[in-house]
């Protein structure tokens, strides 16, 4: 299987301890354990966490909204478009700020979002979905095989509008990838300076 392709945004982390929200799995992690990072997963799936845990992957089963680590951390990362956990683009201040608040003095926020500007129509929105707002406002939902899980809100948002609320909470992009002709795009994400 191959990696998704935003995992060129862990390249951003060096060294340190990190939380992964939205871990699944664990993959994320294991991949920055094989670089020597030590990292501690947040994850709402009991079944991903069973799986995490079993691949010898520290992590919790709590909602990103919920959790305290135990102590600030040197990164937070939110990869394989978890940026979209906000759920929508009123709520992402108050996101941006909770992952933050994780951070030890310099630490950063690394972070992988869809682009609804970059996404066709058809890919927006499921049934019954509001149509008036912010466009990557959208909902969500997992299928697999005859299962189909509940709609959830989740943001694709474009990353004009990401630095924008980036600058109204205090942080600030120092850096931006983009994959997939910038439908997928990442930052790294730290404190402002003070003025």
């Amino acid at each position: 299987m191959n990696d998704p392709i935003d995992t060129e945004a862990l390249d951003w982390v060096r060294d340190g301890y990190v939380i992964d929200v939205g871990c699944g799995t664990g993959r994320h992690l294991e991949m920055l354990a094989r670089r020597g990072v030590r990292g501690h997963g947040v994850e709402v799936s009991p079944a991903a966490v069973s799986l995490a845990r079993a691949a010898g992957v520290s992590c919790v089963r709590a909602d990103v909204f919920s959790y305290h680590p135990p102590h600030p951390v040197d990164a937070v990362i939110a990869i394989g478009g978890n940026g979209g956990m906000a759920g929508t683009l009123e709520a992402l201040p108050g996101f941006l700020l909770r992952l933050s608040s994780w951070l030890n003095e310099r630490g950063r926020l690394v972070l992988t979002c869809s682009d609804w500007t970059r996404l066709p129509p058809e890919k927006l929105n499921g049934h019954g979905s509001p149509s008036r707002g912010y466009p990557g406002d959208v909902r969500m939902r997992f299928r697999l095989d005859d299962e189909v899980g509940a709609w959830f809100p989740w943001l694709l948002v474009d990353a004009e509008t990401l630095g924008q609320v980036c600058s109204s909470v205090g942080l600030r992009i120092v850096e931006r990838k983009e994959w997939l002709g910038g439908a997928v795009h990442g930052a790294l994400i730290e404190r402002a300076p003070s003025p």
